[in-house]
């Protein structure tokens, strides 16, 4: 008789956020590794205080907590910056399958709804979306990837874009939308090989599995240009790729910069006006995606 199965265990940590900001500390930590989040009980009911949100991972040494604990801190995402509980080690409650009752159907804007693949919905004349969540970062549920998603919907609703680019495509959301919105030809590039093997699931799911390119390769070795950019990433890397997003962009093309908070909008534009134009910008919760212009 073989022996039983242990069941998989996890570092559970605890961060002290704003209630307002539990779910997009959230997602910033499941972009960072996470496995998955929750918040935890209030003994008392008001909305007045900080809550404790609990993250789990499945390895965490005490620098890399440090290094979540900063990145929350430098957010402005952290209510007690100089306190933190010490990391204890779980036994797995069964959530490979408790959290799919939690993601439902999702609309956004006036013509997406992002529907995970063991959902049936019935028909619409919405965009639908299939989105199978993997350890790349976009299901529609943060609040940045919902700004580019209603941006996107009002670019196509005034012009066609035959080349279009998503830069750091995570699960290949965007991608899919701007296929899906009539893009003639997509392009979606992320230098994590996992979030590229999710991206490409997910095209599948959508029957776009040969009509969306996918690449790891670094931006640098692109070099054409295209009529629509869009990078739902991290301001640091944002302004890191500046010069490269400026020359990668066609005369008239659009920029659609995203995972921007509202405080780091002036440091995000001082890269990239003037060379590429302020066309609009719009604020989701604190993220602000910005649409420029060349």
């Amino acid at each position: 008789m073989s022996a039983a199965k242990k069941p998989a265990t996890y570092l559970s940590a605890v961060f002290t956020v704003p209630p307002a900001m539990a779910d997009d500390a959230a997602a910033i930590l499941i972009a960072r590794g996470a496995l998955g989040c929750a918040v935890r009980p209030r003994r008392v009911r008001s909305n007045a205080g900080p809550v404790q949100l609990e993250v789990f991972f499945d390895r965490l040494s005490p620098r890399q907590f440090a290094t979540h604990r900063m990145a929350l801190a430098d957010a402005g995402m952290l209510a007690r910056p100089h306190a933190a509980a010490p990391l204890r080690r779980i036994i797995d409650p069964g959530w490979a399958t408790m959290w799919k009752h939690r993601f439902e159907p999702l609309p956004i804007g006036h013509r997406f709804l992002i529907v995970p693949p063991w959902k049936q919905v019935p028909a619409t004349k919405r965009l639908q979306i299939v989105i199978n969540p993997g350890q790349a970062f976009g299901t529609g549920h943060h609040a940045t990837t919902r700004g580019v998603l209603r941006v996107l919907e009002a670019l196509f609703a005034r012009r066609r874009f035959r080349s279009v680019l998503d830069v750091g495509t995570g699960s290949g959301i965007l991608a899919i939308a701007m296929k899906l919105l009539g893009a003639d030809r997509v392009l979606a590039v992320d230098n994590d090989e996992i979030a590229i093997a999710n991206a490409r699931e997910n095209a599948i799911f959508n029957r776009l599995g040969r009509q969306i390119g996918f690449s790891s390769d670094a931006l640098v070795s692109i070099r054409r240009r295209f009529d629509l950019i869009a990078a739902n990433i991290i301001t640091a890397t944002l302004i890191d790729l500046a010069p490269l997003l400026q020359r990668r962009l066609a005369a008239r093309g659009f920029l659609v910069l995203s995972g921007i908070l509202k405080s780091e909008v002036d440091r995000v534009l001082d890269h990239y006006v003037p060379k590429v134009r302020l066309a609009s910008m719009r604020d989701d919760r604190g993220w602000v995606t910005l649409v420029l212009q060349r």
